[in-house]
């Protein structure tokens, strides 16, 4: 398996912003303009009501330096009740973005924070991967079954099926939080040739990448 790149990478801290402002001191629109210019976002809010439609503040476009020579692309929006921030390279870098938003702003506009006022912390992460082992290795069957589903579509599918995604899920029926499932499936436009997946996981990057390392595995045990 091999990451061909990283679509997103997201963080999410879930906490009481109005927390880091316990003397309510005015601090808008300066902390708009302050975020825009120290983190150079091309899109960002023009007032503090300029909300998205989930009640957001939403910065986009910006830069991050995540380490020595090395900026990485930022989105951050702001909500009543946390911190949402994506990039393209690693929910680490994300994260690392987040600390220096949070201790950064406390100390500009003199606010207040603490780690434990984080309730919870989320992570989302989506990759393009290349694999080297078929999805229908899982199970010889699922091989003859899209056997038996090709020759029924002869004279309309131009090519054979194949086994093309598999996805994990948790029950979110009454979860406050809907956590996304699993998912691996081949990248739409790509030639099966390729073997370009696509794949979603609520995770870190780094064990999004090892669960996929682990996937492949199992496919070449089950060959």
């Amino acid at each position: 398996m091999r990451v061909l790149n990283v679509i997103a990478a997201r963080a999410t801290w879930l906490f009481e912003i109005a927390d880091l402002n316990p003397k309510g001191k005015s601090i808008f629109p300066e902390i708009i303009d302050w975020l825009k210019e120290t983190y150079d976002f091309d899109k960002a809010p023009e007032s503090a009501t300029d909300l998205t439609e989930n009640k957001g503040l939403l910065f986009k476009e910006g830069a991050f330096q995540a380490r020595e020579e090395m900026f990485v692309s930022v989105e951050l929006t702001v909500f009543n009740d946390g911190l949402v921030a994506n990039s393209s390279s690693s929910t680490d870098d994300t994260e690392k973005f987040l600390e220096n938003v949070v201790t950064s702003a406390v100390t500009e506009f003199s606010l207040t924070f603490d780690p434990s006022m984080i309730r919870r912390k989320l992570y989302l992460s989506e990759l393009n991967v290349r694999l080297e082992q078929p999805l229908g290795n899982l199970n010889p069957r699922l091989t003859e079954f899209a056997k038996k589903l090709s020759s029924l579509c002869t004279g309309v599918a131009s090519e054979p099926f194949e086994v093309g995604g598999l996805s994990l899920w948790s029950d979110v029926t009454n979860a406050v939080y809907k956590v996304p499932p699993f998912t691996i499936e081949r990248r739409l436009n790509a030639p099966f040739n390729e073997n370009r997946f696509y794949s979603k996981a609520p995770l870190r990057t780094d064990e999004h990448v090892e669960m996929l390392k682990e996937l492949e595995e199992i496919l070449t045990i089950a060959r």
